[in-house]
């Protein structure tokens, strides 16, 4: 240091400057109008033609009750046929929503099962809409009209109630299309 009368003190000013990286991981979030515990909305329902048996059935039924396989009705094989051994369960049900104008099915008793004659009900919102006479060897095709319906019901009623057994009577519809 120097100590002179006419020296003058220097102050030196320095500016740094400084960056700084961060790396955040965002967890995904949900809306914030969602309820995490609700199921995601169900598929809309098809339009045009569509077979039923695309279709799922409301409620739980057991494969040895109810499902598709290969039947032969009138002599005539169907393959992936709804069959439903009855009178073992009540019928099948579908949420429709009032998509469709009609339904058109092949139904009958399956040759190769018990023939034990009856009928089946094509039900529309609780109110039977076409009452089907099931005979062996018989198939019959018809076509029901269900516009408006929201809930569609197939039922058959078997006038041999001794019938539910492991080769029980076979009700199948050979074919069966829903048209908008």
């Amino acid at each position: 240091m120097v100590n002179s009368p006419t020296a003058k003190t220097v102050t030196v000013t320095e500016t740094v400057t400084a960056t700084a990286t961060a790396t955040v991981e965002a967890s995904p979030r949900e809306p914030a109008d969602e309820d995490p515990a609700q199921s995601p909305a169900p598929a809309p329902l098809p339009s045009g033609e569509v077979a039923l048996s695309d279709l799922t059935p409301l409620g739980d039924y057991p494969d040895d009750e109810f499902g598709l396989q290969t039947v032969t009705l009138g002599g005539k094989s169907y393959s992936n046929a709804m069959v439903v051994k009855y009178p073992c369960q009540p019928g099948t049900e579908y949420s429709i929503n009032q998509r469709y104008k009609k339904l058109v099915l092949t139904v009958g008793l399956d040759d190769n099962a018990v023939a034990v004659s009856g009928k089946l009900a094509v039900i529309g919102d609780g109110k039977t809409r076409k009452n089907i006479m099931l005979e062996v060897n018989r198939p019959q095709t018809v076509t029901v009209d269900i516009t408006g319906v929201v809930k569609l019901g197939i039922e058959a009623d078997i006038s041999d109630d001794s019938s539910c057994n492991d080769d029980g009577v076979v009700v199948a519809l050979g074919k069966a299309v829903l048209m908008s």
